[in-house]
């Protein structure tokens, strides 16, 4: 930096007048050079609020610069430390990329003053952070800046200066050559420093950056609880007077350069990789705390827990239900959001989320002061749905919520997936099937303005009446053209859709896979017609003239007629022996012959499937159970309940609530496979 003074005789080389608002912002200097405390305290303000915020500074606040750099030389003066922030505010501290006009101007000029890096030594705290913080409007104008920074703060030893010095270190290192160097000297900070606000700032720092230097996890465990224990996770404080535009971009400023914390818990989390149990006590240790911020934090990270990693999480489930009481609303909507999106994992607090949504009213549009969340409808895109409540219960299959799905059937007819959640529930909602079939018989074509529309409604409408009443569904079944869904809900309604059995037939040799393959199990479940079906299912299971898919749809096929597919039992066991098959296959062809010979060495020969194709470890799981074989699945089970990564996990991380709830179901089945062994 350039070892020149600025004479004092400059600022009254400045014909004020000449200036915009010039003969003010003269009185104002003079009150803060000559007046009494309230005078002085009066032109601060008054200095602030005539700066413009994000914008170039006018010319005044240039010629205004060298006669505050003089107060701030004063050491008699009490005010320096906020004479030196509006040094730095009005030079553009909280803008380091404007380069150019008035501020530029302003920017040259402090950089040329000699005393602005000695007062980063001076004997007043406040001044050495007004320095630490009004540095940063120089850094690109020095390339000395980022190692005299980091200098400082292992001499400084105010707290309060050392959190300025880190955050201008982090702009200055960032933006300049040191910014590999800035990332570990960060981490070394929130592992070493004594007082609980620097490590925090260091932390919240350095996940900022991309690809943060490792930390100690432990200790940054501690500190982050710590600072939410200690409340350091709040919004600044708002602003006395809204017209100070300078302290609104600073405060921006630094909302721009510090995340928070939710950025620190995913780091803390990520830092203990597979480590399951730690990451459970950290989310567990702030939904306890009592800081509603820390809750909704905890909240909102526990889903990618989840959905990853196998782990310990009733305490964190009961925990999440009990803050569905709780008195902030974004708290109540973090924890249905997590138990909307666990599955099976959030049935013991299906309890406390009927209590919560009983007490609601179904509404056209959401409650206002829930936004939405905690009721039984919400607003998406496409128009009305079921609100995460009454989501999460219908995926559980829990009955107390049929009678309010009866209800919407008339109230909010067309909200998204509601005829699928019916549907869900099988024989179960048979009490539905009377407004169903009223519905279907209401439907008109004219009542829509979109054909689609229409045709999507009427068949939510039928898939979920005949789920739910097969007998009641014959008559609107009739009408269907057969295509692969018509049958399938043929199949369903079983020997009551006898009158379709010609159209099933003819579909039996059309000549489209998936359509032969539907008929060939309605033909079965409408007809009883085992030849018929059997000649399908012979034509595509063989996985060399068939797709994967089919061939597992008509292995699967001929396991469901069981003993009457016994011929085709020696075909399927040279098909699991048979090298470059799909595991799909050969695990459908194993489970087959179970079903259709009583032959186990099949499966117990899948121990190779298991260990290749994680994706089908459910189905050997069930396979190995309905067996028996509890001896040979010991090995697998046992290596699969000490895994902690989910076996159908992504590399997004990102599992639906079915898939979490499948993997629950395979580590369940696994128990069972140890249990007598154990």
């Amino acid at each position: 930096m350039t070892e020149t003074h600025l004479p004092l005789s400059v600022t009254h080389s400045v014909y004020w007048p000449s200036l915009e608002r010039g003969s003010v912002v003269r009185k104002m200097l003079d009150d803060l050079a000559g007046g009494d405390e309230a005078a002085r305290t009066t032109a601060l303000r008054d200095l602030y609020r005539a700066a413009p915020a994000w914008e170039d500074v006018k010319p005044w606040a240039v010629a205004a610069l060298p006669e505050l750099l003089a107060m701030v030389a004063d050491t008699a003066r009490p005010d320096r430390g906020p004479l030196l922030r509006l040094v730095g505010d009005l030079a553009g501290a909280d803008r380091t990329w404007q380069m150019s006009g008035e501020t530029l101007r302003a920017k040259r000029l402090l950089a040329g003053y000699a005393g602005l890096t000695a007062w980063l030594t001076d004997d007043d705290p406040q001044v050495r952070e007004a320095a630490a913080y009004t540095i940063r409007a120089v850094n690109r104008l020095t390339s000395v800046l980022p190692g005299l920074l980091w200098e400082r703060y292992v001499e400084e030893p105010d707290p309060a200066v050392r959190v300025t010095l880190l955050h201008s270190s982090v702009i200055t290192g960032a933006v300049g050559s040191g910014y590999e160097l800035t990332k570990v000297w960060l981490a070394w900070v929130a592992d070493s420093d004594a007082d609980l606000r620097v490590r925090i700032t260091a932390l919240t720092e350095l996940v900022a950056l991309l690809d943060p230097s490792p930390f100690d996890a432990p200790i940054a465990r501690d500190t982050l609880l710590g600072a939410y224990r200690d409340g350091l996770n709040q919004e600044p404080a708002s602003l006395e007077d809204d017209g100070t535009p300078l302290l609104t971009g600073r405060r921006m400023a630094a909302r721009q350069w510090t995340p928070g914390y939710p950025k620190v818990v995913t780091a803390v989390r990520a830092a203990f990789g597979n480590d399951v149990a730690p990451q459970v006590d950290l989310l567990e240790q702030m939904v306890a705390l009592d800081r509603w911020d820390a809750r909704q934090d905890a909240l909102n990270e526990a889903p990618s827990l989840i959905q990853r990693l196998r782990g310990p999480y009733l305490p964190l489930t009961l925990r999440a239900a009990e803050l569905l009481q709780d008195q902030e609303p974004q708290v109540r909507a973090a924890a249905l959001r997590l138990l909307h999106g666990i599955g099976e994992i959030a049935r013991p607090a299906a309890d406390a989320v009927w209590s919560a949504l009983s007490r609601t009213k179904p509404a056209r549009r959401p409650h206002a002061d829930d936004n939405g969340q905690v009721g039984w409808l919400t607003w998406g895109v496409q128009g009305p749905e079921l609100g995460p409540a009454a989501q999460m219960l219908a995926e559980l299959r829990d009955e107390r919520v049929l009678p309010m799905l009866d209800r919407l059937l008339d109230e909010a007819p067309e909200a998204d997936d509601l005829h699928r959640h019916i549907a869900g529930y099988g024989p179960r909602a048979r009490a539905l099937s009377r407004t169903l079939r009223r519905r279907l018989r209401a439907l008109r074509p004219e009542s829509f303005t979109d054909p689609d529309h229409y045709e999507a409604h009427r068949a939510g409408l039928l898939d979920a009446l005949t789920a739910v009443a097969p007998n009641d569904a014959i008559d609107h079944l009739n009408q269907e053209p057969i295509d692969v869904v018509t049958l399938g809900l043929l199949a369903r309604a079983g020997r009551t859709a006898t009158g379709r059995i010609p159209g099933i037939r003819a579909a039996l040799t059309v000549g489209e896979p998936a359509v032969e393959l539907a008929a060939a199990h309605a033909i079965w479940l409408v007809a009883g017609d085992t030849d018929a079906a059997a000649e399908v299912f012979d034509r595509h299971f063989d996985e060399r003239a068939s797709t994967p898919q089919d061939a597992v749809a008509a292995i699967d096929g001929l396991g469901r007629l069981g003993i009457r597919a016994k011929s085709r039992a020696r075909r399927l066991t040279r098909l699991t022996r048979r090298r470059g098959v799909d595991p799909t296959v050969v695990v459908a062809a194993a489970d087959a012959l179970w079903r259709v010979a009583g032959d186990r060495e099949a499966a117990r020969s899948l121990g190779r499937v298991w260990e290749s194709t994680p994706a089908v470890r459910p189905r050997i799981a069930r396979l190995w159970a309905e067996t028996g074989d509890a001896r040979y699945a010991f090995r697998y089970a046992r290596a699969e309940l000490d895994t902690v990564l989910r076996h159908n996990a992504s590399k997004h991380h990102v599992l639906p609530a079915a898939q979490i709830s499948e993997d629950e179901r395979l580590l369940a089945l696994c128990r069972k496979l140890v249990a007598p062994s154990s």
